[in-house]
């Protein structure tokens, strides 16, 4: 994906913060990478909007007429997270079936792209399997190759 991306800050390449502009408004976004567990190898990346009360929502419908430079900018995030950490696994998922079967459209048309620099799996009722297109998958994990 060669899209434009938000500019972002970051203290620990574990918090991204950016903000989503449009003529309407101005949108504080964060992406997070937490631990699954302590001690974990897998993080799980969450997304969202930031409220005023730094509450992060990750169900808010934004329509700022800017999701593809959104995504680019959480993609950022990934190859910059994996710079510092390049030891872990990434999990996500979409916070709604829409919005993972939306990821998922992503990997599909991207997954050549991605599958240059990192392993791919999709998460099934049964556990993780590698990533086949036109399968439906619950969660994705992703790690560099080795």
């Amino acid at each position: 994906m060669k899209s434009l991306f938000y500019d972002f800050e970051s203290a620990d390449n574990l918090s991204f913060y950016f903000e989503s502009v449009s003529n309407q408004k101005s949108i504080v976004k964060v992406v997070a990478y937490t631990p699954i567990f302590k001690d974990a190898d897998i993080y799980f990346l969450g997304f969202g909007d930031v409220g005023e009360d730094g509450t992060i929502d990750d169900l808010v419908v934004s329509n700022n007429q800017d999701f593809a430079k959104i995504l680019a900018t959480v993609i950022q995030t990934i190859l910059t997270f994996f710079e510092t950490y390049p030891q872990y696994k990434v999990f996500f998922e979409g916070s709604t079936k829409s919005r993972t079967r939306l990821y998922q459209i992503i990997i599909n048309r991207e997954l050549e792209n991605i599958s240059k620099k990192f392993v791919v799996q999709g998460l099934t009722e049964f556990g993780f399997e590698n990533y086949q297109k036109n399968r439906s998958y619950d969660g994705f994990l992703i790690q560099l190759k080795n």
